[in-house]
Formats: structure tokens, sequence, C-alpha cells
């Protein structure tokens, strides 16, 4: 029985000291790949093509 008491006083202290201080460092660094300026601006004036289109088809319902 004092075993057991032992043991659950320290998994409990050692709970409580380890509680908010190990600091996990970040796993996957990010890296951003260059974009070329040209791929964005078509890929936006696609979205609005589509969004026009989305319009268009409400507004003749």
């Amino acid at each position: 029985m004092k075993r057991r008491t032992t043991h659950w006083l320290t998994m409990i202290v050692g709970a409580l000291a380890l509680q908010g201080c190990v600091a996990i460092p970040p796993l996957i660094q990010v890296e951003h790949k260059d974009t070329n300026t040209d791929e964005i601006k078509r890929r936006l004036d696609e979205i609005d093509r589509r969004l026009d289109k989305i319009e268009r088809a409400m507004r003749q319902q």
C-alpha cells in the first residue's frame, strides 16, 4: 500500500512540476516559394470570371 501511495504521489508531483515548463520547438520549417506575379494575376482573373458567371446566372433566375 505504501509503495502504491508513493508511486501516485510521485506521479502527481511530477505532473504538477512539468505543467507548462516543457517547451516544444517547431518541428516543421515553412519556406515560402517565390511565385510569379503573372501567375497570381491569372488566377485572380479566373476567379473574377467565375464570380461574374455565377452572378449572371443568379440574375437570370
